[in-house]
C-alpha cells in the first residue's frame, strides 16, 4: 500500500513539474520569436543572450581625471558615466538637479510610443498646429503656420531629431490633454515613464528638473528595452542617432561610431535656470557606454568646451 502511495506521489510530482514548465513557457513574456540582435542594432547585446563585450573593471584613473577637470571649473557641472557591459559608473554632481529643457522630449516620445503599443494612438494620426503650439525658439516647423498638419510619427521625429519645439507642443497636447486627460499644469505624458523608472518629478511650475543620473536611467531603459518593445526602443534610439546637434559629447567621437543622444539648451537672459546638457549612448564596439553632461551656464561656447573635454577624457580612456 505504501509503495502504491509512493508511486502516485512520484507521478504527481512529475506531472506538476511538467505543467509548471509548460505554463512558464506559454506565459513567458516575449516580444518576438527568437529575436536576432542584428535586427535591433541600438539595443543591448545581452538581452539577446549574447556577450561580445569587453569587460573593463578599473576606472580609477578616469574618475580622477574627471574629478580634477570639474574641480577646476567655475560653472556647476554634473556628469554621469556608466560602462554598459558591466554597469560600472562614475558620477560627479550626478544627483544635482538641472533644468531639463529639451531633454524632456525623450520621455515624452517614449510615452507616445507606449500609447501606440496600447492601441490608443496611431503613427498616422493627424495633428493640426494651433497658435498656442507655435514656438520659434528651436526648429523650423513653426514657419508652416497655424492650420498646418503633420502626423504623430512626424511630430515624434521632429521633436527628437531636430528638437523642434512646435512639433513637441502639438504632440504634447495630443498625448497629455486629449488622450491622458491631464489636469492643467500636470504632465502625464512623462509621469508614467518617470514612475516606471522611479525618477522623482515636479509637475507644477517652471522648475521641472532632472539629474544626470536620472536621465541616464531613461537612456538605459531604451538600451535594455525595459519600457518599450524591442522595435520601438530601437526605433527611438535610431532617431536619437540622427540628431542634428553635432557639438557636445559627439564632437570628439569618430563619425563611424554611432551615438544616440539628446541635447537640451535653456539660456534665456537673466534666467537662473540656464543650462546646456547633452546625454547619450556611445556605441563604441564591444564597449558601449552612457555619458550625460549638464552645465549651468549661459555661455554656450564655454559649456560646449566643457562637454567636448569631458567626452574626450571618457572616449580616450574607454577606447584605449
Amino acid at each position: 500500500m505504501k509503495k502504491a502511495y509512493y508511486l502516485i506521489f512520484i507521478a504527481s510530482l512529475v506531472l506538476n513539474v511538467f505543467l509548471i514548465d509548460k505554463v512558464g513557457k506559454v506565459n513567458k513574456p516575449t516580444q518576438a520569436e527568437e529575436p536576432e540582435a542584428d535586427s535591433y542594432p541600438y539595443l543591448a547585446r545581452r538581452i539577446f543572450n549574447e556577450n561580445p563585450n569587453d569587460i573593463i573593471i578599473n576606472f580609477t584613473d578616469l574618475r580622477q581625471s574627471l574629478s580634477e577637470y570639474i574641480g577646476e571649473q567655475n560653472e556647476k557641472i554634473g556628469i554621469y558615466f556608466e560602462y554598459l557591459p558591466n554597469g560600472n559608473s562614475i558620477g560627479i554632481n550626478e544627483k544635482e538637479p538641472f533644468f531639463r529643457a529639451s531633454l524632456v522630449k525623450v520621455p515624452a516620445a517614449m510615452r507616445a510610443y507606449k500609447l501606440i503599443e496600447e492601441g490608443k494612438l496611431k503613427k498616422d494620426d493627424i495633428l493640426t498646429i494651433k497658435q498656442v503650439h507655435i514656438d520659434p525658439t528651436y526648429g523650423e516647423l513653426w514657419k508652416k503656420g497655424v492650420g498646418s498638419q503633420i502626423t504623430v510619427e512626424e511630430a515624434i521625429r521632429l521633436s527628437i531629431v531636430e528638437s523642434d519645439n512646435t512639433a513637441f507642443e502639438v504632440l504634447n497636447e495630443k498625448v497629455n490633454s486629449d488622450i491622458l486627460d491631464a489636469d492643467v499644469g500636470s504632465e502625464k505624458i512623462v509621469s508614467n515613464v518617470y514612475d516606471f523608472l522611479d525618477i522623482p518629478r515636479v509637475e507644477v511650475g517652471p522648475n521641472q528638473q532632472i539629474t544626470p543620473k536620472n536621465f541616464s536611467s531613461i537612456l538605459k531603459s531604451l538600451f535594455f528595452s525595459a519600457y518599450l518593445t524591442y522595435s520601438n526602443s530601437d526605433e527611438l534610439l535610431n532617431l536619437m542617432s540622427e540628431s542634428v546637434f553635432e557639438e557636445g559629447i559627439k564632437s570628439v567621437v569618430p563619425e563611424a561610431i554611432k551615438i544616440s543622444h539628446k541635447f537640451g539648451i535653456y539660456n534665456l537672459d537673466d534666467e537662473p535656470l540656464q543650462v546646456h546638457s547633452d546625454c547619450g549612448i556611445i556605441y563604441l564596439p564591444s564597449r558601449p557606454y552612457i555619458l550625460c553632461v549638464m552645465v549651468n551656464s549661459g555661455d554656450l561656447e564655454k559649456s560646449g568646451e566643457h562637454m567636448t573635454k569631458i567626452s574626450e577624457l571618457v572616449y580616450e580612456y574607454i577606447s584605449k
